[in-house]
């Protein structure tokens, strides 16, 4: 049993909280399961690789345990590698990537909303000075300098030998493992500035058979989440289809958390970014999360052979390091685009996202495509708005019908709202009419939240005086105003006839609570609610001109039967 994922949790309280925006009613959020431990290792395949491939190797020999050697000391060494969108450095200390920066995009804004920073203020613990965006943000940085991107080795720990680096591009790692592998990496440059080629060969060269564990891993020392919005690495993979996140870094404390299935890749990464290992030969060995030591945390591919002295294994890759745009991954394959976890509402989110880069190949504006798409939305539903407030009216109408009723059947509040019910029906009144728009609608909401949260197109996106749509508005200023036109709003709506004071009185306070949720979500969904306010507004207007106030009375000779 694994663990459930957080991120998948605050998507269905999102979800929930979205999709009663306007019935705003906030879900709880399940814990989450501890791992359970899946023992490692598979059967070993014995003998030698053919070149290029991650096939089963042929068969030979009697398996033999190795006498452990001390393996040669080799010298710190970094090494420039990398291509026009790639800054890394390649380590003689394990001869992976480390420090793996992406020199032509922007890290995440420090965004201080006003609140916060009056707060501190008052508190003593705010700067002098108000930066609502921080100092300017720098590159990506998607690996420390203490974090390793396709490190390899043999045997059940995960210690590293040390590396002898050659070359200026392709570049070769060559280092002996404690039980006597020749490990050789030979990394190249591709025509796509944002993916890079590396070959793993694992060689037996001792003078007896090895039978045991080869693999391959990435990790780091990954920063705390400090809320549900913050952007951290994390190790993450695709196995069997299904996108896997270390995001509790403390589920491998204790064990190991393994994960069944053919690997499509394997990294770390962050909300926006990506760097992903693609091993040629999915099903080349098992994935596992694991504690590489007290700091760093990762992810391990494991694959158990038997290599007579001589032999060898080799498996090829591709390593994809970049943003995380949904056309780009897609059009890579290898199930990159699964790393855009749009939750529940992913289909409809790819086809939001779709929509919305049309909308900006037109007009170049991410701000204007949200705007754009929000007229779109409402003029699709423009009928069923309509058609809710007629039976607004119509509710209003029969209002002192309803109550007639209700003094009728005071002490049968089952005939009560059976007769209600009746009266409803025969009059063409739907008393859920008034959320069918709402509830239609929530799907956009998700979606486009998803999306800002989620996919590069609109990370970093500028409109007016935002500087980021996917980050909180932290002036504050379309949440206030989305907050005034929603009391706007509800002053000319009707409610329903009959209604609970209670519920009449929380229905009040909801502009309050929405406004509230809105200074912390992503400034470009406060772009869309606002939009969509005011056009419910001047919806509101239109049919308020074309429909009476109150609608003609039914025939007051009618009476609703028991």
């Amino acid at each position: 049993m694994k663990p459930e994922k957080n991120e998948l949790d605050q998507r269905a309280i999102v979800a929930v909280l979205l999709s009663l925006a306007v019935l705003w009613v906030w879900g709880a959020m399940n814990p989450q399961t501890p791992p359970v431990t899946t023992p490692e290792g598979v059967p070993p395949v014995a003998g030698e690789t053919p070149a290029g491939g991650g096939g089963a190797p042929v068969a030979g020999g009697d398996p033999a345990v190795p006498t452990p050697i001390a393996p040669a000391v080799v010298p710190d060494r970094l090494v420039p590698i990398g291509s026009a969108e790639i800054t890394a450095q390649l380590s003689s200390q394990g001869g992976a990537l480390t420090a793996v920066v992406l020199p032509n995009q922007e890290a995440n804004y420090d965004v201080t909303p006003i609140w916060r920073h009056v707060i501190g203020k008052v508190t003593g613990s705010a700067s002098p000075e108000w930066a609502p965006y921080g100092g300017a943000p720098g590159p990506e940085r998607l690996l420390s300098e203490t974090g390793a991107l396709l490190v390899a080795g043999s045997g059940p720990g995960l210690t590293a030998p040390g590396y002898t680096l050659e070359g200026s591009g392709p570049w070769t790692a060559t280092g002996l493992t404690a039980e006597g592998l020749s490990v050789t990496k030979v990394w190249s440059t591709t025509n796509d500035p944002n993916r890079l080629r590396v070959v793993v060969r694992f060689e037996n060269a001792g003078a007896t058979n090895y039978t045991g564990p080869v693999w391959l891993g990435s990790w780091d020392k990954f920063a705390e989440q400090e809320d549900s919005y913050s952007s951290v690495t994390r190790p993450v993979a695709v196995v069997d289809g299904d996108l896997e996140t270390l995001l509790d870094l403390t589920d491998v404390d204790d064990e190991v958390w393994s994960v069944e299935g053919p690997v499509s890749w394997f990294g770390v990464g962050d909300r926006y970014f990506l760097g992903a290992a693609i091993p040629d030969d999915p099903a080349w060995g098992k994935l596992s999360f694991v504690k590489v030591d007290a700091e760093r945390q990762g992810v391990r591919l494991t694959r158990d052979v038997l290599l007579k002295p001589g032999e060898h294994t080799e498996l090829g890759l591709e390593v994809y390091i970049g943003g995380k745009s949904l056309e780009r991954l897609s059009a890579i394959g290898h199930d990159l685009d699964d790393a855009v976890d749009l939750g529940f509402f992913g289909l409809f989110g790819r086809v939001l996202l779709w929509v919305l880069g049309l909308i900006h190949g037109l007009v170049g504006s991410w701000g204007m495509a949200i705007i754009l798409l929000t007229v779109g939305v409402k003029l699709l539903f423009w009928p069923l708005t309509r058609a809710s407030f007629v039976s607004s009216r119509k509710m209003a109408a029969l209002s002192p019908r309803i109550e007639e009723l209700r003094q009728q059947y005071k002490d049968d509040p089952q005939k009560a709202g059976a007769a209600q019910m009746e009266l409803f029906a025969k009059e063409g009144v739907n008393p859920l009419s008034g959320c069918l728009p709402v509830l239609v609608q929530t799907p956009v909401w998700i979606a486009l939240y998803s999306a800002l949260l989620y996919s590069s197109e609109l990370y970093h996106a500028e409109f007016f005086y935002l500087k980021d749509l996917a980050s909180a508005d932290p002036y504050g200023i379309l949440p206030t105003i989305i907050g005034v036109l929603m009391m706007l709003q509800q002053r000319m709506t009707p409610m329903s006839p009959g209604m609970d004071p209670l519920q009449q009185r929380i229905i009040r306070l909801m502009p309050l609570i929405f406004v509230g949720i809105m200074y912390a979500f992503p400034s470009g969904l406060a772009l869309y609610s606002f939009v969509n306010t005011v056009l419910s507004i001047l919806q509101m207007w239109l049919i308020n001109r074309s429909i009476p106030a109150v609608m003609p009375a039914v025939d007051a000779s009618s009476k609703a039967t028991p």
